[in-house]
């Protein structure tokens, strides 16, 4: 699990957790989750996606998907029509895409991560429209 969600997790759960106690147990809390924070920006954290050349490098050809936009479709509607089988996590337009022909996220420590245009996506491909021209490209990344 990415450090910046295991941070997230704990906060959560500690500020819940001291909900409706003293102030000292509360200063407590976000102290520890200051010291984490910052821990896990000394350690790397998530820097965000790889751009798209440094994702391309070395990847196998089923690490790779390329197809064309259409108007009106997002890229999980192209997508599924491109390869088989697509699973998903999640609920109504807040999908992810955790296998692409049979490949799981996971594997080798690499996940699924589409690029539209040469810009990866920052939102769920199911809500991620897709208009002529487009390129749009899925690969299998660190």
């Amino acid at each position: 699990m990415r450090t910046d969600r295991i941070i997230a997790m704990l906060l959560i759960t500690c500020l819940s957790s001291y909900w409706g106690r003293s102030v000292a147990y509360l200063r407590i809390a976000c102290f520890a989750m200051l010291a984490l924070l910052l821990v896990g920006l000394a350690c790397g954290g998530y820097s965000g996606p790889p751009p798209i050349d440094e994702a391309r490098e070395g990847l196998r050809p089923e690490y790779h998907i390329l197809y064309e936009g259409e108007e009106g479709k997002t890229v999980l509607e192209l997508l599924e029509v491109t390869a088989e089988p697509v699973v998903t996590k999640g609920q109504g337009d807040d999908l992810l895409v955790t296998t692409i022909n049979s490949i799981e996220s996971g594997l080798e420590g690499r996940y699924w991560l589409y690029y539209v245009n040469g810009e990866a996506g920052l939102i769920s491909a199911s809500r991620m429209n897709t208009v002529e021209g487009d390129s749009v490209e899925w690969l299998f990344v660190r």
